[in-house]
Protein backbone atom coordinates (compact mmCIF):
# COMPACT_ATOMS: atom_id res chain seq x y z
CA UNK A 1 0.00 0.00 0.00
CA UNK A 2 1.38 3.51 -1.04
CA UNK A 3 1.19 6.27 0.75
CA UNK A 4 -1.48 8.24 -1.40
CA UNK A 5 -3.62 4.99 -1.25
CA UNK A 6 -3.20 5.35 2.75
CA UNK A 7 -4.40 9.11 2.73
CA UNK A 8 -7.50 8.84 0.19
CA UNK A 9 -8.86 5.84 2.67
CA UNK A 10 -9.78 8.36 5.49
CA UNK A 11 -12.27 10.09 3.16
CA UNK A 12 -14.60 7.00 3.78
CA UNK A 13 -16.07 5.78 6.68
CA UNK A 14 -19.12 3.65 8.02
CA UNK A 15 -21.68 2.72 10.59
CA UNK A 16 -18.59 0.87 11.96
CA UNK A 17 -15.64 2.85 12.38
CA UNK A 18 -14.98 3.34 15.99
CA UNK A 19 -13.30 6.86 17.08
CA UNK A 20 -10.24 7.16 18.68
CA UNK A 21 -8.15 10.90 19.31
CA UNK A 22 -6.19 13.14 21.28
CA UNK A 23 -6.95 15.70 23.64
CA UNK A 24 -4.83 18.90 24.33
CA UNK A 25 -4.70 22.55 24.82
CA UNK A 26 -3.35 23.71 22.33
CA UNK A 27 -3.78 20.31 19.71
CA UNK A 28 -2.93 21.86 16.19
CA UNK A 29 0.38 20.89 16.77
CA UNK A 30 0.13 17.65 17.63
CA UNK A 31 1.43 14.29 15.35
CA UNK A 32 -0.14 11.58 16.96
CA UNK A 33 -2.99 12.01 14.37
CA UNK A 34 -0.78 11.64 11.26
CA UNK A 35 1.17 8.99 13.00
CA UNK A 36 -1.97 7.00 14.30
CA UNK A 37 -3.90 7.53 11.02
CA UNK A 38 -1.22 6.44 9.16
CA UNK A 39 -1.16 3.17 10.81
CA UNK A 40 -4.15 2.44 11.25
CA UNK A 41 -4.35 2.49 7.26
CA UNK A 42 -2.04 0.32 6.72
CA UNK A 43 -3.16 -2.14 8.57
CA UNK A 44 -6.69 -1.78 7.17
CA UNK A 45 -8.14 -1.40 10.41
CA UNK A 46 -12.00 0.68 10.46
CA UNK A 47 -10.63 3.22 12.79
CA UNK A 48 -10.45 7.14 12.57
CA UNK A 49 -8.63 8.98 14.97
CA UNK A 50 -8.88 12.66 15.69
CA UNK A 51 -7.50 16.10 17.43
CA UNK A 52 -9.95 17.51 19.61
CA UNK A 53 -9.28 20.95 21.16
CA UNK A 54 -10.47 20.72 24.96
CA UNK A 55 -9.75 23.66 27.34
CA UNK A 56 -8.82 22.62 30.77
CA UNK A 57 -12.54 23.18 32.66
CA UNK A 58 -14.26 21.56 30.15
CA UNK A 59 -12.45 18.19 30.29
CA UNK A 60 -14.75 16.10 31.99
CA UNK A 61 -17.36 16.74 29.90
CA UNK A 62 -15.59 16.24 26.60
CA UNK A 63 -14.26 12.38 28.03
CA UNK A 64 -18.12 11.90 28.98
CA UNK A 65 -19.23 13.19 25.47
CA UNK A 66 -16.88 11.56 23.76
CA UNK A 67 -17.95 8.26 25.19
CA UNK A 68 -21.32 8.97 24.37
CA UNK A 69 -20.65 9.40 20.67
CA UNK A 70 -18.87 5.77 20.75
CA UNK A 71 -15.54 6.69 21.27
CA UNK A 72 -13.24 3.79 22.45
CA UNK A 73 -9.71 5.90 23.26
CA UNK A 74 -8.11 8.81 23.51
CA UNK A 75 -4.89 9.87 24.37
CA UNK A 76 -3.89 13.37 26.22
CA UNK A 77 -0.80 15.81 26.07
CA UNK A 78 -0.46 19.21 27.92
CA UNK A 79 -2.67 20.32 30.01
CA UNK A 80 -4.57 17.10 30.87
CA UNK A 81 -2.63 14.03 31.83
CA UNK A 82 -2.36 14.79 35.46
CA UNK A 83 -6.32 16.05 35.54
CA UNK A 84 -7.31 12.87 33.70
CA UNK A 85 -6.16 10.73 36.77
CA UNK A 86 -9.43 11.19 39.07
CA UNK A 87 -11.60 11.09 36.65
CA UNK A 88 -10.67 7.56 35.76
CA UNK A 89 -12.40 4.22 36.75
CA UNK A 90 -9.18 2.35 36.53
CA UNK A 91 -5.65 2.88 36.46
CA UNK A 92 -2.30 0.76 35.22
CA UNK A 93 0.80 0.22 37.50
CA UNK A 94 2.23 3.02 35.69
CA UNK A 95 -0.24 5.89 35.58
CA UNK A 96 -0.01 5.39 39.41
CA UNK A 97 3.18 5.93 39.89
CA UNK A 98 3.98 8.60 37.19
CA UNK A 99 1.05 10.24 38.65
CA UNK A 100 -0.26 11.51 35.25
CA UNK A 101 -2.37 9.43 32.42
CA UNK A 102 -1.71 9.94 28.60
CA UNK A 103 -3.25 7.37 27.06
CA UNK A 104 -7.61 6.00 27.34
CA UNK A 105 -9.25 3.14 26.64
CA UNK A 106 -13.13 3.16 26.91
CA UNK A 107 -14.16 -0.43 27.99
CA UNK A 108 -17.72 -2.33 27.06
CA UNK A 109 -19.05 -1.12 30.09
CA UNK A 110 -18.35 2.03 29.68
CA UNK A 111 -15.77 2.53 32.02
CA UNK A 112 -12.82 4.52 31.72
CA UNK A 113 -9.12 2.73 31.90
CA UNK A 114 -6.13 5.14 32.09
CA UNK A 115 -2.33 4.19 31.12
CA UNK A 116 0.73 5.96 30.88
CA UNK A 117 2.73 5.18 27.95
CA UNK A 118 5.90 7.38 28.29
CA UNK A 119 7.83 5.04 30.16
CA UNK A 120 7.45 2.58 27.78
CA UNK A 121 8.37 4.84 24.97
CA UNK A 122 11.45 6.22 27.32
CA UNK A 123 12.96 2.95 27.36
CA UNK A 124 12.25 1.15 24.41
CA UNK A 125 14.11 3.92 22.64
CA UNK A 126 16.77 4.42 24.71
CA UNK A 127 17.10 0.02 24.36
CA UNK A 128 17.41 0.67 20.23
CA UNK A 129 21.26 2.47 21.17
CA UNK A 130 21.95 1.22 24.80
CA UNK A 131 21.71 -2.75 25.48
CA UNK A 132 23.80 -2.07 28.88
CA UNK A 133 22.58 -2.95 32.13
CA UNK A 134 21.74 0.16 33.97
CA UNK A 135 22.53 -0.90 37.57
CA UNK A 136 25.89 0.73 38.69
CA UNK A 137 25.58 3.17 36.10
CA UNK A 138 25.57 6.85 37.03
CA UNK A 139 22.68 8.56 35.55
CA UNK A 140 22.28 12.55 35.34
CA UNK A 141 18.39 13.30 34.98
CA UNK A 142 17.74 17.04 33.98
CA UNK A 143 14.59 18.38 35.25
CA UNK A 144 11.49 17.70 37.61
CA UNK A 145 8.41 17.98 35.44
CA UNK A 146 6.34 15.10 34.50
CA UNK A 147 8.55 14.08 31.38
CA UNK A 148 11.44 13.08 34.84
CA UNK A 149 8.29 11.19 36.14
CA UNK A 150 8.32 8.97 33.42
CA UNK A 151 11.92 8.22 32.78
CA UNK A 152 12.63 7.80 36.31
CA UNK A 153 9.81 5.26 36.08
CA UNK A 154 11.29 3.55 32.94
CA UNK A 155 14.95 3.90 34.69
CA UNK A 156 14.48 2.44 37.94
CA UNK A 157 12.13 -0.70 36.50
CA UNK A 158 15.14 -1.02 34.76
CA UNK A 159 17.24 -1.60 37.37
CA UNK A 160 18.85 2.23 37.80
CA UNK A 161 20.10 2.18 41.06
CA UNK A 162 22.07 5.54 40.82
CA UNK A 163 20.57 8.72 39.66
CA UNK A 164 21.03 12.04 40.40
CA UNK A 165 18.45 14.26 39.29
CA UNK A 166 18.81 17.84 39.11
CA UNK A 167 16.81 20.29 39.24
CA UNK A 168 16.18 24.64 39.35
CA UNK A 169 13.98 24.21 42.54
CA UNK A 170 15.99 21.35 44.68
CA UNK A 171 12.88 21.54 46.66
CA UNK A 172 10.53 19.85 43.87
CA UNK A 173 13.92 17.05 42.95
CA UNK A 174 13.70 16.27 46.84
CA UNK A 175 9.66 15.53 46.52
CA UNK A 176 10.17 13.43 43.50
CA UNK A 177 13.15 11.36 44.89
CA UNK A 178 11.28 11.03 48.09
CA UNK A 179 8.50 9.53 45.71
CA UNK A 180 9.99 7.34 44.04
CA UNK A 181 12.40 5.92 46.95
CA UNK A 182 8.72 4.68 48.47
CA UNK A 183 8.50 2.29 44.92
CA UNK A 184 12.22 1.54 45.02
CA UNK A 185 13.74 1.47 48.41
CA UNK A 186 16.97 0.36 47.01
CA UNK A 187 17.94 2.72 44.30
CA UNK A 188 19.63 5.67 45.48
CA UNK A 189 18.53 9.20 44.13
CA UNK A 190 20.48 12.11 44.80
CA UNK A 191 18.74 15.56 44.28
CA UNK A 192 21.01 18.50 43.14
CA UNK A 193 20.40 21.71 42.16
CA UNK A 194 20.12 22.47 38.18
CA UNK A 195 23.81 24.99 37.91
CA UNK A 196 25.23 23.56 34.24
CA UNK A 197 28.09 25.74 35.69
CA UNK A 198 28.83 23.52 38.44
CA UNK A 199 27.63 20.53 37.36
CA UNK A 200 30.08 17.33 37.76
CA UNK A 201 29.99 14.81 34.46
CA UNK A 202 32.96 13.36 34.20
CA UNK A 203 31.88 10.21 35.57
CA UNK A 204 28.29 10.27 34.31
CA UNK A 205 27.64 7.14 31.62
CA UNK A 206 24.44 8.59 30.75
CA UNK A 207 22.53 11.66 31.20
CA UNK A 208 19.21 12.11 30.23
CA UNK A 209 17.51 15.87 29.62
CA UNK A 210 14.00 16.39 30.48
CA UNK A 211 13.82 19.98 30.68
CA UNK A 212 11.96 22.17 27.75
CA UNK A 213 15.48 23.66 26.59
CA UNK A 214 15.05 23.11 22.98
CA UNK A 215 12.26 22.84 22.35
CA UNK A 216 11.34 26.08 21.67
CA UNK A 217 14.27 26.89 19.29
CA UNK A 218 17.02 28.09 21.34
CA UNK A 219 20.47 27.83 19.85
CA UNK A 220 21.99 26.70 22.42
CA UNK A 221 22.47 24.35 25.86
CA UNK A 222 24.82 26.04 28.53
CA UNK A 223 26.27 22.21 29.46
CA UNK A 224 30.02 21.69 29.57
CA UNK A 225 29.54 18.55 27.58
CA UNK A 226 33.47 18.55 27.27
CA UNK A 227 33.67 16.98 31.06
CA UNK A 228 31.30 13.35 29.85
CA UNK A 229 33.36 10.11 29.09
CA UNK A 230 33.74 8.91 25.40
CA UNK A 231 31.74 6.07 26.50
CA UNK A 232 28.58 8.39 27.63
CA UNK A 233 25.09 8.44 26.14
CA UNK A 234 23.63 11.53 25.97
CA UNK A 235 19.47 10.76 26.01
CA UNK A 236 17.25 14.48 24.84
CA UNK A 237 13.66 13.67 25.25
CA UNK A 238 13.02 17.07 22.98
CA UNK A 239 13.47 16.44 19.21
CA UNK A 240 13.13 18.00 15.95
CA UNK A 241 11.85 16.04 12.87
CA UNK A 242 13.81 18.47 10.27
CA UNK A 243 17.33 19.74 12.50
CA UNK A 244 19.63 18.90 15.50
CA UNK A 245 18.37 19.84 18.88
CA UNK A 246 20.60 22.15 20.50
CA UNK A 247 21.96 19.39 22.59
CA UNK A 248 22.40 17.14 19.96
CA UNK A 249 24.76 19.53 18.77
CA UNK A 250 26.92 19.96 21.33
CA UNK A 251 26.90 16.13 21.53
CA UNK A 252 27.53 15.39 18.11
CA UNK A 253 30.48 17.85 18.40
CA UNK A 254 32.13 15.54 21.07
CA UNK A 255 31.60 12.14 19.45
CA UNK A 256 29.09 10.95 21.48
CA UNK A 257 26.08 8.42 21.15
CA UNK A 258 22.45 10.54 20.80
CA UNK A 259 19.21 9.72 21.41
CA UNK A 260 16.33 12.15 20.59
CA UNK A 261 12.58 12.20 21.81
CA UNK A 262 11.22 11.04 18.59
CA UNK A 263 11.49 7.58 19.55
CA UNK A 264 9.68 7.83 22.64
CA UNK A 265 7.20 9.80 20.78
CA UNK A 266 6.64 6.81 18.01
CA UNK A 267 6.96 4.01 21.05
CA UNK A 268 4.16 5.29 23.10
CA UNK A 269 2.27 6.08 20.48
CA UNK A 270 2.36 2.09 19.46
CA UNK A 271 2.02 0.88 22.78
CA UNK A 272 -1.24 3.16 22.93
CA UNK A 273 -2.52 1.71 19.59
CA UNK A 274 -1.81 -1.88 20.94
CA UNK A 275 -4.18 -1.05 23.83
CA UNK A 276 -7.02 0.04 21.55
CA UNK A 277 -6.43 -2.62 18.82
CA UNK A 278 -4.47 -5.26 19.74
CA UNK A 279 -2.40 -4.86 16.92
CA UNK A 280 1.51 -3.75 16.74
CA UNK A 281 2.35 -0.49 15.13
CA UNK A 282 4.14 -0.41 12.33
CA UNK A 283 6.42 1.75 13.48
CA UNK A 284 9.10 1.57 10.66
CA UNK A 285 6.80 2.89 8.18
CA UNK A 286 5.59 6.01 10.81
CA UNK A 287 9.32 6.64 10.79
CA UNK A 288 10.10 6.63 6.62
CA UNK A 289 6.57 8.84 5.76
CA UNK A 290 6.04 11.21 8.99
CA UNK A 291 10.03 11.19 9.79
CA UNK A 292 11.47 10.79 6.99
CA UNK A 293 14.10 8.31 8.95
Amino acid sequence: MNHTNITERFIFSDGESRLLGVFGDPISHSLSPKIHNLSLAKLDLNYHYLPFHVKPHELSTAINGFKALGGVGFNATVPHKVPLVPLMDNLDAAALKIGAVNTVAIDENGKFNGYNTDAYGFITALKEKYNEALSQKNILVLGAGGACRAALLALLDEGADKIFLANRTVTKAKELSYDFNQHYPKATITPIPLNFSSLELSNIDLIVNTTSLGLHGEDNFPLAIEQLPSHALVYDIVYSANQDTPLQKLANSQGLTFIDGLGMLIHQAARAFQIWTGEEMPVDLVKSHIFGK
